[in-house]
């Protein structure tokens, strides 16, 4: 009797070992246990901006795949720079993630002194999208082309007015580099996102408004918005109909836009690599394509290390731009 039950005490022990080491090594290593429970996605713009659009697409197929659900949180204001320090302090656990665009990830890091955050603070997930923008006007502006802006406006000096999602966004530096190039001087009027701009310009409040493309894409198929120019250097395929600001009179412009999901630094590597190969699949699903493709942009899922490249890229361009504009970002 006395065997039997230290048989049963080694093996009740040799349990508990297996036990505590298949603990020890969940502890150790989060990987394969996540997600676990939600995750928060910050979008640092109002709900209705292409970031916001788009982060929701990917949040949505993220939740299918990976099993639990990932939460878009809208933190706007400061040009996007309010909600990306948030992410930049948060804890690098893979709970925490931000909606990266070109205003807080390569604009502000170049051309605004004060920053709250240092960019390498957070590391590359994924491109999502990528696009041009598009310069739009009310259906009923009497602006029927670029070159009929750039008329009004030098006739007028001070007296036409363009929008933006906040100072510092890709809507706001794409406008400065059209008074730069085409050297007119027009009155920015900032917003805390993409949406109230967009209602203002569609009641004929602002003159003009260059946003991402899918922010404006349905608004330009349904006749609501009248699209004079595109901003990619070359026509973009989803819209050859739609002429670039090269081609409308403005030499040498050229500003796209991209969305993209960052983490804080120091994530985990496998909790990246899990976020990035999940959200590449379905990038390549023809439906998300076809969805994706609708809105204008085209879509991403690049590698880490190649979507660091690329900001890194697009970071030493705005750089090249603001010594060369003497543009200043203030988001104070």
């Amino acid at each position: 009797m006395k065997g039997r039950l230290r048989i049963l005490a080694t093996a009740f022990a040799l349990l508990g070992l297996i036990a505590d080491a298949a603990i020890g090594q969940t502890a150790a290593g989060t990987a394969p246990t996540y997600p676990s429970k939600p995750v928060r996605i910050v979008v640092p713009f109002a709900p209705g901006a292409s970031t916001d659009i788009l982060s929701r697409l990917a949040a949505d197929e993220l939740s299918k795949r990976l099993g639990q659900p990932f939460v878009v949180e809208n933190v706007g204001g400061a040009g996007g720079t309010i909600g990306t320090a948030q992410v930049v302090n948060a804890k690098p656990d893979g709970y925490t993630l931000v909606a990266a665009t070109p205003g807080p990830i390569t604009v502000s890091p170049v051309a605004q002194k004060g920053l709250s955050y240092d960019v390498n603070q957070l590391q590359a997930i994924t491109l999502i999208a990528e696009g041009p923008g598009g310069l739009v006007v009310a259906k009923d502006s009497p602006f029927k082309s670029v070159a009929d802006l750039l008329a009004a406006a030098r006739a007028r000096p001070g007296a036409l007015s363009f929008g933006s999602a906040g100072t510092g966004a890709f809507s706001h530096l794409a406008s400065e580099l059209l008074k730069t190039l085409a050297r007119i001087d027009v009155v920015h009027v900032p917003y805390k996102g993409s949406g109230p701009a967009m209602v203002d310009v569609l009641g004929g409040r602002l003159d003009f408004y260059i946003e991402f493309f899918p922010a404006v894409a349905k608004l330009v198929d349904s006749g609501e918005l009248r699209a004079l120019a595109v901003t990619s250097g070359k026509r973009f395929p989803l819209r050859p109909d739609i002429p670039t600001m090269i081609e409308a009179g403005v030499p040498g412009y050229d500003a796209s836009a991209w969305v993209g999901l960052m983490a804080p630094a120091g994530t985990p590597k496998d909790i990246v690599d899990k976020l990035q190969q999940a959200l590449a699949q379905s990038l390549r699903d023809p439906a998300i394509v076809a969805k994706i493709n609708g809105m204008g942009v085209i879509p991403g899922g690049q590698p880490p290390a190649e979507f660091a490249r690329f900001m890194s890229a697009e970071r030493d361009k705005y750089r090249k731009l603001v010594e060369t504009t003497g543009l200043a970002i203030n988001n104070q």
